[in-house]
């Protein structure tokens, strides 16, 4: 059997989105989420991938997203970014008041989805795959961001507990879509209550269980 430090681990996580309309929504479901850079290029250059996927471009995605960056003619980063950020939630410790302050990912990504708690805002439900180590050159493989035994860097953004996938998450990793409209959002909040959903779309057709999903067989020699 393989130790559990060379596992894949499949990692459910949520992605906000904002400025949808349902049937973008409902689009995304069987195209995918793809990446800034790919939105912005349209035709994905296969030949760039292994030049974008560097630790530089991470730390820029995690805590420079919205810099000017000077590779790419001063224009901000996220345009040009070839991650996609997730959040799984996290904990973070409060050593004066000594305790954890819990950060739920649907809370993170609401916050997100609706720019600051502003307006409509749309969660994406999917699954990723990480390997409990650094591996941002492997598109395959997201990055933990949240773990700090992996990535040990000071950030920041470190409580959105971040799971950065890689150019595209498929249609087959995303479960379903729902909407959250802001008066209703906000509502449920001031009365200390979880938001519900004012509509809903599985992913019926493409999306894949990853129970389905089994341990590594290599191949025959």
């Amino acid at each position: 059997m393989p130790s559990a430090e060379n596992r894949v681990i499949i990692q459910r996580v949520i992605k906000g989105c904002s400025g949808l309309s349902d049937g973008l929504a409902q689009q995304m479901l069987t195209s995918g989420i793809i990446c800034n850079w790919w939105r912005k290029v349209v035709t994905l250059p296969q030949h760039e991938v292994p030049l974008r996927l560097t630790d530089r471009n991470l730390d820029w995605h995690q805590n420079a997203f919205l810099e000017p960056d000077p590779q790419e003619g001063g224009e901000p980063f996220v345009r040009h970014t070839p991650f996609i950020s997730t959040t799984a939630g996290t904990v973070e410790r409060d050593e004066a008041m000594q305790r954890n302050l819990l950060f739920p990912a649907w809370q993170v990504a609401l916050q997100f989805a609706t720019n600051g708690w502003q307006e409509d805002g749309w969660l994406f439900y999917c699954y990723l795959f990480v390997l409990g180590r650094r591996s941002v050159p492997h598109q395959a493989f997201s990055e933990e961001l949240r773990e700090l035994n992996i990535h040990t860097g000071y950030s920041p953004f470190q409580p959105e507990g971040e799971i950065a996938a890689k150019i595209v998450i498929p249609a087959a990793q995303i479960e379903r879509v729902e909407r959250y409209d802001i008066d209703d959002l906000l509502g449920a909040l001031d009365n200390g209550r979880r938001p519900v959903p004012a509509w809903s779309e599985a992913n019926l057709v493409h999306f894949v269980p990853p129970e389905r999903i089994m341990n590594i067989r290599q191949p025959l020699l």
